[in-house]
């Protein structure tokens, strides 16, 4: 909608959540918009993983100092007599460079070309037709390489994976949720910089959160905080104030991992279950044995019968 004020001149409205400056525009948030297990809220990049494979230079040429010759590109190990190393000594050639020299002293330029190919004919003679070149074309090692990735065998994608590494994604560095989602922001944090909160930092952010929201927010947000306060405390009573939420679950160990389904279940209010708890306060300090045990009771008053072995 567009309006025409006599003094600022056409102001422009809408009502969908879009930028007039910038034309971006948002669809309407929803839970799946902040999770990156959806596609609606995870990185595109790296698929919400935070991370990416890829093969770079630093991967294939981790020693700049020794030459082509003597296997500084490892993927093609030292100097052999075969068609790739006749590729890479003609583009070489093209540039007064020799395949003896140290990588370190190539110019950057040529080496972009051998890592990632360019469009210009290589030019290699033919050993067994003596007086007649062959015009091929030179893809690069590095697209070589995540060709193979692609399509090669089980074998040689095995092969391929011993030059890969895994860094933080690009886009979203790490966060795993796309740059949409990051843009929703409450007191100036997005759920993303929460997650990377320890439990207590966690819960001493949400206290008073009431007193930076509008009156409009506050009647949205009631149910919401009590619910996530309930759940903040739970993991407080168990001892796991130090665990961060985008902790993976891999790196717990099995008391952390027990304990936060047992505040899962607290928090459930389930009645009539047995529980059988193996060692769960493997890892717990001394003093948080008196808050586990308050939680373990919790679910016994509840109506449950609880067996701890120990």
């Amino acid at each position: 909608m567009m309006l025409l004020d006599q003094n600022d001149g056409v102001q422009h409205f809408s009502k969908f959540l879009m930028d007039p400056k910038t034309g971006l525009s948002y669809d309407e948030p929803a839970p799946n918009t902040f999770s990156f297990n959806s596609p609606y809220g995870a990185c595109p990049t790296c698929n919400g993983l935070g991370k990416v494979e890829g093969i770079t230079e630093e991967s294939i040429i981790p020693d700049k100092k020794l030459s082509i010759s003597r296997g500084a590109i490892l993927p093609l190990g030292e100097y052999r007599d075969i068609w790739i190393f006749k590729k890479v000594e003609a583009i070489l050639k093209r540039y007064k460079v020799s395949i003896s020299t140290p990588v370190k002293d190539i110019q950057q330029e040529v080496m972009d070309i051998l890592l990632h190919g360019d469009n210009e004919p290589v030019v290699v003679k033919s050993v067994k037709y003596p007086g007649t070149d062959w015009h091929t074309k030179f893809e690069g090692i590095i697209e070589f390489l995540k060709k193979q990735q692609n399509e090669g065998s089980d074998k040689i994608r095995q092969w391929v994976s011993d030059f890969t590494i895994v860094n933080a994604c690009p886009d979203c560095n790490g966060l795993r949720l796309k740059k949409e989602s990051l843009f929703f922001k409450i007191n100036d944090k997005n759920i993303a910089e929460l997650a990377q909160l320890d439990i207590q930092s966690l819960a001493n952010w949400f206290d008073g959160l009431e007193k930076k929201l509008s009156d409009k927010q506050n009647k949205i947000a009631s149910e919401v905080l009590k619910e996530i306060r309930k759940r903040i405390s739970f993991l407080l009573d168990v001892g796991l104030d130090y665990l961060h939420l985008n902790r993976p679950l891999r790196t717990l160990s099995g008391g952390e991992a027990q304990r936060i389904r047992l505040a899962t279940q607290i928090g459930t209010q389930l009645v009539g279950v047995l529980y059988i708890l193996d060692e769960p306060s493997i890892g717990l300090h001394q003093r948080d044995n008196v808050k586990l045990i308050k939680a373990l009771k919790e679910l016994r008053d509840l109506g449950n019968s609880v067996i701890v072995v120990e």
